[in-house]
């Protein structure tokens, strides 16, 4: 009897090439793709913890009817949040408050100030402009951190040039940066508010107080949130990782070596508007509080100033409410209770005007 092949089966076929696939598979998914690999892989595209809040600060912005503005200035990128509430009429001027946040801030921790103000805001200014810097810690942290005193001065002044302020308002190095600016301004201004401005350093204080600035990238969160903050418990969870990670980066000494002495806000300039206001925390240990008196010095005639009680360097995120009372009467000199939180402990004898003639002794501003 002849042997006889049995006839082809496509569906036993079909069986043993799908086993063989499956093997082949699972062999390769065993080698290449492990548990590590796989944890790894979903870190990458799961947002931590910073990028969340990030999001929804952007979020709170756009529904507080923030519109975000790119701004280039060669490969640097920078935002220019701005809310407007009203057009002026055909060639009216716009009634605007531009704000310069500090070295490494968010335009988000302003945001609870912003919206506790923005009834009277809205009735004083027809829009609110906001700086964002890149490599900070506000919508642009992952970009490259600008280490160039001279380029930041060069964008704020673009920014007033494209956007001139009735009122600028800075805090820390972006009260420096307001400050510095408006000396040069070619317009004058209603008014300069600056909330614990660094740039008005004494001579013999500028090189240790950006010692001062380099040295602490050295120390533990803890140690630096008791030179930002009167109450560093209270902010440790808030101002955590993210805060320490900006601080220790080699830019901040890079910024800081950038600084030249031309750059510092000139006692024996006056500033281009009629009324300047400092608002100041009391416990302020990192722009330290007595510094106060070096603007009362120079530019006492022309200057209200406002303590905050119980406050350290960022009054918008410790006392938001007493801060916005404490602006609110610098802007529109009544509102608030002196006492609940705040004190005005210098007030001013009369507006800036720049046909007012200068005195011979440089060293006092106009008299």
């Amino acid at each position: 009897m002849s042997n006889q092949t049995s006839p082809f089966d496509p569906n036993e076929f079909a069986e043993w090439l799908l086993k063989g696939f499956r093997e082949v598979l699972e062999y390769r998914v065993r080698q290449t793709l492990d548990r590590e690999r796989w944890m790894e892989f979903f870190k990458s595209r799961i947002p931590n913890k910073n990028e969340v809040v990030h999001l929804a600060l952007k979020q709170a912005f756009l529904k507080a009817g923030f519109q975000f503005e790119d701004l280039n200035m060669g490969s640097a990128h920078f935002h220019v949040i701005r809310k407007s509430w009203r057009k002026p009429p055909e060639g009216g001027e716009v009634r605007r408050l531009l704000f310069i946040p500090g070295f490494g801030d968010s335009p988000g921790s302003w945001l609870p100030l912003f919206t506790l103000s923005q009834r009277e805001l809205s009735r004083s200014f027809d829009e609110v402009v906001v700086l964002d810097f890149p490599g900070y810690l506000g919508f642009l942290s992952r970009h490259e951190m600008i280490t160039s005193m001279g380029i930041l001065l060069s964008v704020v002044r673009t920014v007033c040039e494209a956007n001139p302020p009735s009122v600028l308002m800075g805090h820390s190095l972006g009260g420096w940066l307001a400050g510095r600016v408006a000396q040069d301004l070619s317009r004058q201004m209603d008014h300069l508010i600056l909330f614990a401005p660094s740039g008005l350093t004494p001579v013999e204080e500028r090189k240790s107080f950006g010692d001062f600035i380099v040295r602490n990238q050295k120390l533990e969160l803890s140690q630096i949130l008791e030179l930002v903050v009167f109450d560093a418990r209270k902010f440790k969870p808030i101002l955590s990782t993210e805060f320490k990670e900006f601080y220790s980066k080699s830019g901040v000494a890079e910024f800081v070596g950038s600084v030249t002495a031309d750059q510092f806000i000139d006692p024996s300039k006056p500033f281009m508007a009629r009324k300047l206001s400092l608002l100041w925390g009391d416990k302020d240990n990192f722009v330290p509080t007595h510094w106060i008196r070096h603007w009362i010095e120079h530019y006492g005639d022309y200057l209200d100033a406002y303590l905050l009680k119980d406050t350290g360097h960022i009054p918008q995120m410790e006392r938001p409410l007493v801060t916005a009372q404490a602006m609110m009467h610098a802007l529109l000199e009544k509102g608030g209770v002196e006492g609940m939180g705040w004190k005005k402990i210098q007030s001013r004898k009369k507006e800036f005007s720049p046909h007012t003639k200068k005195p011979k002794d440089s060293s006092v501003l106009l008299k």
